[in-house]
């Protein structure tokens, strides 16, 4: 992606950012079957950075929290889009939200920008050219081991499915993507999901291996390509982290008994 692009792409979020934004004092508010809930604010964004990623690539399959449809799993480039990340914490009026837009190519994350606007905080990863936090590179620190005094971040999901038998401080912010940029700053050791989305993760991943970052799964196997999982269905646990603590995280990870 050129640098144009990678700019039209900053440029949509913070735009969408502006929009959330007009919405936030006069909320429709309505609950999911999962359980969620989504905002008028939710769907106007989205239709927005639909609009603007179809002009920008309009050969590209787009697929997004809060409307129908899905992508064909053999097509080369999917964007993927959670509008309003952390929906809850935005009705709420909590600063831990965020716009966030991901692209896959052949099933790989090659480029992500999760822009929180009540944070004034702004991550970008792009394929080989790095991982950046309002226009600074950021790179994970290596990890030696877990103490008691690491963050490490769980999604409510993965806070419900899995254990982690090591000494760490559990954090959840209840946005899956900050997770992943604060994994990027060295604030949290690593991020456990389960039972997630690809919207959840793409723009995350795409940031954070771009930052030094690998996924795995919880046989420590690395995680590389996406290609083949349902658009719009939920998969099993993985972990984000170091490549020095990766095989650690999973080797002490175990699934919570049902």
């Amino acid at each position: 992606m050129n640098h144009e692009d990678q700019q039209f792409l900053i440029k949509l979020a913070h735009q969408a950012g502006e929009l959330a934004h007009s919405h936030a004092d006069k909320l429709h508010i309505e609950g999911k079957a999962d359980g969620s809930l989504v905002t008028d604010a939710d769907q106007e964004v989205e239709r927005f950075i639909r609009a603007g990623l179809t002009e920008r690539w309009p050969d590209d399959a787009i697929v997004g929290e809060e409307m129908a449809g899905s992508a064909d799993n053999g097509t080369e480039n999917v964007w993927y889009i959670d509008p309003i990340d952390g929906t809850h914490n935005f009705i709420g009026g909590l600063p831990l939200w965020a716009v966030c837009i991901g692209r896959c190519s052949e099933g790989v994350p090659t480029a992500g920008v999760i822009h929180a606007p009540d944070l004034s905080l702004t991550w970008t990863g792009f394929s080989r050219q790095g991982a950046y936090l309002n226009g600074a590179p950021v790179r994970i620190p290596d990890c030696e081991g877990i103490v008691r005094s690491d963050m490490i971040a769980f999604t409510t999901e993965a806070a419900r499915d899995l254990q982690l038998d090591l000494p760490h401080s559990q954090r959840n912010l209840g946005t899956a993507a900050l997770h992943c940029g604060y994994l990027t700053t060295g604030a949290f050791k690593a991020c456990l999901f389960s039972n997630w989305l690809l919207w959840d993760v793409v723009p995350g991943l795409a940031i954070a291996t771009e930052a030094g970052a690998i996924a795995c799964n919880l046989a420590g196997e690395p995680i590389t390509s996406f290609a083949g999982f349902a658009a719009r269905g939920r998969h099993g646990p993985f972990i984000l982290a170091a490549p020095s603590c990766c095989n650690l995280l999973a080797a002490n990870t175990v699934l919570t008994p049902s």
